[in-house]
C-alpha cells in the first residue's frame, strides 16, 4: 500500500513540474519584447504606446503603486541617477486612479526626467501579461526591445543601469 501511494505522489508531482514548466515558458514568451502598451500618461492621459517608443534606445518598464514605499524609494533614486539614465526610456505604470498617479508625479518632479513617462495601466492590461503582484517590478528592454532583466522589488538604480548595457 505504501508502495502504490508513493508511486502515486511521485507521478502526480512529475506532472505538474512539467506542466509548469510549459506553462511558464509560454508566459516567459509573452513578454520577451516588448508587449503591446497603451498608457494614459501624465499630465494630461494622453495615450502613450509602443508607437511612441524612441527606436534603439533601451526601456525600463515599472510597475509602481503611489502608496507603495519601496516605490517611492525607487523613484527617489531614478531622480539621483538622472544624468546616468540619459538615453534610457522609463516607463513608470500603475492601476491607480489617474489623480493619485498625477499627484504623485507631481510630488517627486519627475517632469525633470524627459525621458520617463508615468501614466495609468487602465485595467490593469499591461501589468497582466507579467502577472504583476509586486511593486516594484521592473522589466529591463535592450535597444533591440529584448528582455535583458526582471526585477522584483526594489532592487536599486546600479542594477538597472547594469542590465541596460
Amino acid at each position: 500500500m505504501k508502495k502504490i501511494i508513493i508511486l502515486l505522489l511521485l507521478a502526480g508531482g512529475s506532472a505538474s513540474l512539467f506542466a509548469q514548466a510549459d506553462t511558464s515558458d509560454n508566459y516567459v514568451k509573452r513578454f520577451l519584447n516588448i508587449p503591446a502598451i497603451q498608457i494614459n500618461i501624465v499630465p494630461d492621459s494622453t495615450v502613450y504606446s509602443n508607437k511612441n517608443l524612441k527606436k534603439n534606445e533601451a526601456l525600463v518598464i515599472i510597475f509602481f503603486n503611489p502608496d507603495c514605499d519601496h516605490c517611492q524609494k525607487e523613484t527617489k533614486e531614478l531622480l539621483a541617477y538622472k544624468n546616468e539614465l540619459k538615453g534610457v526610456q522609463i516607463l513608470m505604470a500603475s492601476p491607480a486612479p489617474f489623480g493619485e498617479i498625477k499627484k504623485f508625479y507631481d510630488e517627486y518632479g519627475l517632469s525633470s526626467l524627459p525621458d520617463m513617462k508615468v501614466g495609468q495601466d487602465l485595467n490593469y492590461k499591461l501589468a497582466s501579461i507579467y502577472k504583476v503582484k509586486t511593486y516594484p517590478s521592473i522589466y529591463v528592454y535592450d535597444n533591440r526591445g529584448t528582455l535583458a532583466k526582471a526585477f522584483v522589488g526594489n532592487i536599486g538604480i546600479p542594477a538597472i543601469l547594469d542590465a541596460v548595457k
